[in-house]
């Protein structure tokens, strides 16, 4: 919502706003608007659509609002995928900052929500909750991976993987994980062929990333340490030259090959997309790192998926950390309930595990659903796991993972980066 406030006002529009957790909810607060805007975390009986609705001011989604911005732009690449949309749109910023592009993230890089830059370039993130992204209709559509979540809206894999599947057949250029087994469907069985010519399946042209050779774009020789990853950019087979990533882990190999893919479809050179990719130092959340306690390296990370926090644990692994404690935050009741052995099974990958208090977001509480549920999953599994109601608790916990653990990640998507930055204050204060 923030980088639209900014193009709304760099349009001329004199903007306000509202939100639950600073100012409320009222009615007052859109008295004599011309146009309300609201995300998807506002519920249907929100008393300012309400009023809107009652007095006849124009109602807009955040999602038909965007796709209104990006219909403004010659050059719009959209980047969908269940998980590392931020971090790809983030890269693609860096590799277009020199032609003054356009970024909307939904989360922050260097503190910033994106860049509002030029006409020409428009380049955001595509989500797909609520089919969101079907609003967009980009030059460039990018699906990073597809899997089951948002549970409280999509019946089952099928159901969301129609919805990609949508999005990304809507753009004159798709660019598509030939990797992930669940974008299959996304593609048609046919490999072969080169780049923009190939089509893979009705409509059109496919552009394929991965570590599969059969894909357009690849990585060969990847290393991986404590701060970055290092990798060989090929492409249909032919290296173009090798590429140090500033951030650790193999799924931002992914990110980079994708937002290698759709620079290069939109007619930049290697040489763009190296200094841009080498520039890029890692979105906010994204096993970040805080710093250090005692001989603990801290980070916090916004995984609240189970792929997620498997990602984060082979990443902290691979980079060369031997014991890895996970302080976890479910995100939602729905997503708990729905994914609650995968969060077991992924989870179990750690050498320590302390579960937070489910996060609710939109949500009312389901019973039988929570964190002391999810942590006799994994006793179940033979993780010795333990889940709190308080933060303060938490923190007794987290002290002793710090004097076991060489790393410890504090993951979720709602209000656990608190709990972290909280955490490594207090033990780093002098």
């Amino acid at each position: 919502m923030k980088v639209l406030c900014r193009l709304a006002e760099a349009e001329g529009y004199i903007v306000t706003g509202s939100d639950a957790s600073t100012t409320g909810h009222d009615e007052t607060n859109v008295v004599g608007a011309d146009r309300v805007v609201y995300s998807s975390a506002i519920p249907e009986e929100n008393a300012e659509l309400g009023y809107a609705r009652a007095h006849g001011i124009p109602v807009s989604s955040r999602a038909e609002f965007l796709g209104e911005v990006a219909a403004r732009y010659a050059h719009v690449i959209g980047v969908a995928g269940s998980h590392g949309k931020t971090t790809c749109t983030a890269m693609l910023g860096c590799i277009f900052a020199p032609y003054n592009a356009t970024v909307h993230l939904g989360g922050t890089y260097n503190g910033e929500c994106g860049h509002l830059g030029g006409k020409r370039v428009f380049i955001t993130e595509a989500c797909e909750y609520k089919r969101n992204f079907l609003y967009l209709l980009p030059r460039i559509s990018v699906v990073l991976n597809v899997e089951l979540d948002h549970t409280d809206y999509y019946r089952d894999l099928a159901d969301i993987t129609d919805a990609f599947n949508v999005f990304s057949r809507s753009a004159p250029l798709r660019i598509v994980c030939g990797d992930d087994e669940r974008s299959m469907p996304l593609l048609s069985s046919s490999r072969s062929g080169r780049e923009s010519r190939v089509q893979r399946g009705q409509g059109s042209p496919c552009i394929t990333f991965g570590f599969g050779k059969f894909n357009d774009y690849t990585a060969e020789n990847v290393r991986c340490d404590r701060g970055e990853t290092r990798f060989s950019l090929c492409r249909h087979g032919g290296k173009l030259g090798e590429i140090t990533l500033r951030v650790m882990g193999k799924h931002n190999v992914y990110n980079a090959l994708a937002a290698a893919a759709a620079s290069f479809a939109s007619g930049l050179s290697f040489q763009d997309i190296k200094r841009g990719l080498e520039q890029f130092t890692g979105v906010d959340r994204r096993l970040q790192k805080l710093g250090r306690v005692g001989n603990c390296d801290v980070f916090s990370d916004y995984a609240h998926h189970p792929h997620e926090i498997e990602s984060t644990i082979e990443s902290l692994k691979n980079a060369g950390y031997a014991r890895v404690g996970i302080i976890f935050e479910p995100h939602t009741y729905t997503r708990t309930q729905s994914l609650l052995n995968d969060f077991a099974d992924a989870l179990r990958h750690a050498d320590d595990v302390c579960l937070a208090a489910v996060y609710p977001a939109r949500e009312a509480p389901i019973e039988g659903v929570s964190s002391h549920a999810l942590a006799r999953a994994l006793i179940e599994r033979g993780k010795n796991a333990c889940a709190y109601d308080t933060f303060c608790e938490l923190y007794r916990r987290a002290a002793y993972f710090t004097a076991k653990c060489d790393a410890l990640a504090f993951c979720g998507a709602g209000i656990i980066d608190r709990a972290a930055a909280g955490f490594f204050k207090a033990h780093t204060a002098e």
